[in-house]
C-alpha cells in the first residue's frame, strides 16, 4: 500500500510550499512520483487518511478536494499492485511499481500469451504444414491438457486456475511437471519425454520470438530424461535401437546444417563412435592422442570396461573426424573435449563421475536430434555401437570378427546380444547352402 510524503528538505521555510509525493517501498527500495501538489509544512498531516497523509483543513477550500485526488490516486495504484500480484505471484518488481505510478501500460516480454495455448498454436501450425502427423498433433495436444491438470492439482495455476502465462515457465516447474507425471500418473521416462517434445519445440520458437530469455530456453531444451548409466552390467540385450543406413545420412545432413556447435560436435563423436568399430562412449571420452596412430590408421587402447588392450582399424570417416578435431585441439591430451584434462583414469570414482556428467550431457543433446528425425527411439551414443554391429553382421562379417572389433570377451556376449535381431545375417548365411540345398530336394 502508497502512502504520501510531503518531500522537504534539511533546512525548512514555515512559508514555502512542498511538493507532496506518492511512495511504495519494496524490498527496502522506495520508489516515488510526485503529485504537482504544494503543501506548508503546517499544513500537512502524515496522520491522515489511514496513516497515508493528507492536508488538513487550514489548507483552505480546496483541502476537502485535494484529499479525494491524493486518494483516489493512492487507491487506484493499490488496487492494479494488488490485480498483478495475484495473476503474477512474486513478480512485482520496481520497475512493475514505477510503471503504474507513471501511468504506463504494463508490458511482459511474453506479451501475456497463456503457455498451453501457446504450444497448442504452434501444434496447430506444424499439423497444417505437414511437419507432424495427425498422431503427434493429437498426441501433443492430450498432453497439454495433462499439463493444465498438473497445473490445476497442485495449484500451480497463475491467472487462472490452469493457465500460466508464456513467461512464467521454470525448469522448476517443469521439473515438478516431470515428477507429478512419473509419481502421479506413473508414466515411463519414454513417455514423459514425448509429452515434453511440443514444450520444448514451442520454448525454441518462444525464444526466437524473443517472448522468452534466450538462457532460460537453453536450459529448457535439456530437460529431457536421460537413460540409466551403469558401468557395472555387461552388454544391455540388444533392443532393436540402431541406425538404417538412410538414418545415418539423415544424420549426417542434420549434422551438416546444425546451428549448434556443441550439437554438431556431439553428432560427431556419434559418428566417430560409429566409424570406430562401435567404440564405448567411456572410451570415446576417455580416448588420447598416444592411442592413435595415423600411420598405421589405427587405435590401440586399453579398454575402459573390459581393461584389456585392444587394436581398432580406422576407416576413412573416422580418420577425417578426427584431422578436424586435431585441427581444433592439438596441444590437448583428450581427443574430445568431453571431460577434464587433469582426469585421472585410474581413479575409478572420479572415472565414472565425469562419465555419468557426459553421458547425461551428451545423451540429452542426441535425444533432441533424435526427437527433430523423428527416429521411434531415444538417440543416445550407445545406438552408434548396436548401429555399427548390426551393419557389419547384415554385410556378412563373421561373429568372431564382429565380436573382436566390439571388443567382447567372448562370441557368446556377441550372439547373445545381437543374433536374433539379425534376419538379414541368417538369410545371407543360408543361401550360401542354396546349391547343396538344392540337390537335396525331393
Amino acid at each position: 500500500m502508497g502512502k504520501y510524503r510531503l518531500r522537504v528538505p534539511k533546512k525548512t521555510e514555515p512559508d514555502k510550499k512542498y511538493p507532496v509525493d506518492i511512495e511504495y517501498t519494496w524490498n527496502r527500495q522506495a520508489v516515488r512520483k510526485t503529485m504537482n501538489i504544494f503543501v506548508k509544512i503546517a499544513d500537512w498531516h502524515q496522520g491522515m487518511n489511514g496513516g497515508r497523509g493528507g492536508v488538513k483543513a487550514t489548507y483552505g477550500s480546496e483541502a476537502k478536494r485535494i484529499n479525494a485526488v491524493l486518494l483516489s490516486k493512492v487507491e487506484k495504484v493499490d488496487a492494479m499492485l494488488a490485480e498483478f500480484a495475484e495473476k503474477n505471484p512474486g513478480k512485482i518488481t520496481i520497475d512493475v511499481i514505477n510503471s503504474y505510478l507513471l501511468d504506463k501500460p504494463i508490458t511482459r516480454k511474453d506479451e501475456g500469451k497463456d503457455f498451453v495455448d501457446f504450444v497448442n498454436e504452434r501444434l496447430d501450425s506444424e499439423y497444417s504444414r505437414n511437419k507432424i502427423g495427425r498422431s503427434r498433433h493429437q498426441n501433443g495436444k492430450s498432453g497439454m491438457n495433462i499439463f493444465q491438470e498438473f497445473l490445476r492439482s497442485t495449484n500451480r495455476g497463475t491467472y487462472k486456475a490452469d493457465g500460466i502465462y508464456l513467461g512464467e515457465l521454470t525448469i522448476e516447474l517443469l521439473d515438478a511437471y516431470i515428477a507429478w507425471r512419473r509419481e502421479v500418473k506413473l508414466n515411463s521416462d519414454h513417455t514423459i519425454n514425448h509429452s515434453l517434445t511440443p514444450i520444448l519445440k514451442a520454448c525454441a520458437y518462444a525464444s526466437e520470438l524473443d517472448l522468452i530469455d534466450k538462457a532460460l530456453n537453453a536450459r529448457i531444451q535439456d530437460m529431457r530424461i536421460s537413460p540409466k548409466i551403469s558401468l557395472a552390467t555387461d552388454e544391455a540385450e540388444f533392443d532393436g535401437k540402431s541406425l538404417s543406413k538412410e538414418e545415418v545420412k539423415k544424420l549426417i545432413k542434420y549434422h551438416d546444417t546444425c546451428p549448434e556447435p556443441r550439437r554438431k560436435e556431439f553428432i560427431e563423436m556419434f559418428l566417430f563412435a560409429f566409424h570406430a568399430c562401435g567404440l564405448r562412449l567411456v572410451d570415446v571420452m576417455t580416448l588420447q592422442w598416444t592411442h592413435i596412430d595415423f600411420q598405421k590408421r589405427e587405435l590401440r587402447k586399453v579398454m575402459v570396461k573390459t581393461n584389456k588392450r585392444h587394436v581398432i582399424p580406422l576407416s576413412e570417416p573416422a580418420i577425417e573426424i578426427l584431422m578436424g578435431w586435431y585441427a581444433k585441439r592439438p596441444n590437448t591430451k583428450f581427443v574430445f573435449n568431453l571431460v577434464k584434462e587433469e582426469l585421472d583414469i585410474d581413479n575409478a570414482d572420479a572415472l565414472y563421475k565425469a562419465r555419468n556428467n557426459a553421458t547425461k550431457c551428451i545423451n540429452q543433446s542426441l535425444t533432441v536430434v533424435g526427437e527433430q528425425m523423428e527416429l521411434a527411439f531415444p538417440l543416445t551414443m550407445h545406438v552408434a555401437r548396436h548401429t555399427f554391429a548390426v551393419f557389419a553382421l547384415n554385410k556378412g562379417l563373421s561373429m568372431t570378427v564382429v565380436s573382436r572389433l566390439l571388443g567382447h570377451g567372448s562370441t557368446d556376449v556377441t550372439e547373445k546380444v545381437y543374433a536374433r535381431f539379425l534376419p538379414e545375417t541368417l538369410s545371407t548365411e543360408l543361401t550360401k547352402l542354396k546349391d547343396e540345398l538344392s540337390e537335396l530336394a525331393y
